[in-house]
């Protein structure tokens, strides 16, 4: 297919509604992403999520031809869209002290559920080591202040989930463990030695690339011991450099929400998406605004029509996701709502 044709698989998006309907329908139809992300305000329950991924799946089967990317943020704890009765769980700092068989056990739980009504890919685990104690952004969110258990539990949730056939995501790279700003507010600093770094916060996701992981998430931090301009989101030498070359990754590079307010109060839509994709993410995720979601796709073409973006690492990042369709949704899950709801009332 020509290139142009499928650009609109650089984006991962949001929708607000709970069925398929004539609206969500044209967004997938006009947008042609590679996926959607689904949060609280799309889950009501285990029957009618199934439903809707149902509708979804066979939708983008018969007018684009291929399934989606079906996403959500299921960490456990203060981050879990999907509400009871499917399972919750605890953070992971509680997890990590009780140790990483029970991540293996409560990840591979998730991630059954997630098959059961047709989600098929899981922002998950968060592989940031808490450097900040008490006072760290992401103190419940980390599986703790050491490295080499947020590793192995990085490791556990890996395995476990894409044993059955979930993919995962390492997040946040290349690690906001030791930010105390919220970039969904305002753009963090880490000020974390280039050898520091490397010693403690790199060593979760040399882990998780070593399990194969499928898909690892950008932070929009500002390092400047890494890269003094660019935050990690729009920085070519720590997606391209740090993480391609020197972590030799190959898979797919998903950036956070490019509406967070460290990224929308510096860039714009159209500039966001260009700075990103030159930077060496595959993968654009605008979780809510509509109107950005066709800014960005329309930046992509533009940028691309205008030589902004180089069509070889266009075409690269399409081949890695055609590799991770390959390996996760060769064989799309058209679940069955009855059975679904079946096996929650039971």
């Amino acid at each position: 297919m020509e290139l142009q044709e499928r650009l609109g698989e650089l984006l991962v998006v949001g929708f607000p509604g709970q069925q398929m309907d004539t609206s969500l329908a044209t967004h997938i139809r006009n947008l042609r992403p590679a996926g959607l992300i689904l949060f609280k305000r799309n889950i009501v329950s285990p029957e009618q999520l199934a439903r809707l991924t149902l509708e979804i799946q066979k939708l983008s089967l018969r007018e684009l031809g291929r399934p989606l990317l079906l996403a959500v943020d299921q960490e456990g704890g203060t981050v879990a869209r999907m509400p009871p009765p499917f399972t919750q769980f605890p953070d992971a700092a509680t997890l990590g002290t009780s140790g990483c068989d029970s991540v293996r056990s409560n990840s591979g739980i998730i991630a059954q559920e997630m098959s059961h009504v047709g989600l098929n890919l899981n922002l998950a685990p968060v592989l940031d080591v808490n450097l900040q104690g008490s006072t760290g952004l992401m103190r419940l969110r980390a599986y703790g202040n050491d490295p080499s258990l947020v590793a192995r539990c990085g490791v556990a949730a890996i395995s476990a989930t894409q044993g059955k056939k979930i993919m995962a995501t390492a997040k946040h790279f290349p690690g906001l463990g030791r930010a105390q700003e919220d970039p969904h507010d305002d753009l963090p600093v880490v000020a974390a030695s280039k050898e520091d770094f490397y010693r403690n916060d790199l060593l979760p996701f040399r882990a998780a690339i070593q399990a194969e992981v499928a898909c690892v998430m950008t932070s929009h931090t500002l390092y400047p011991d890494l890269d003094p301009e660019n935050p990690g989101s729009f920085s070519p030498a720590i997606l391209r450099g740090l993480l391609r070359e020197h972590l030799s990754y190959d898979g797919v590079v998903i950036t956070d929400d490019l509406e967070m307010g460290a990224v929308a109060e510096r860039y714009s839509p159209e500039d966001a998406a260009i700075a990103a994709l030159k930077a060496g993410a595959d993968l654009l995720l605008v979780c809510n605004d509509v109107e950005k979601m066709y800014r960005t796709g329309e930046a992509i073409r533009d940028g691309l029509s205008r030589g902004f973006l180089d069509s070889s690492d266009l075409v690269n990042s399409l081949l890695r996701l055609d590799i991770l369709r390959k390996a996760y949704l060769r064989h799309p899950n058209l679940v069955d709502p009855a059975a679904v709801a079946a096996y929650f009332s039971a």
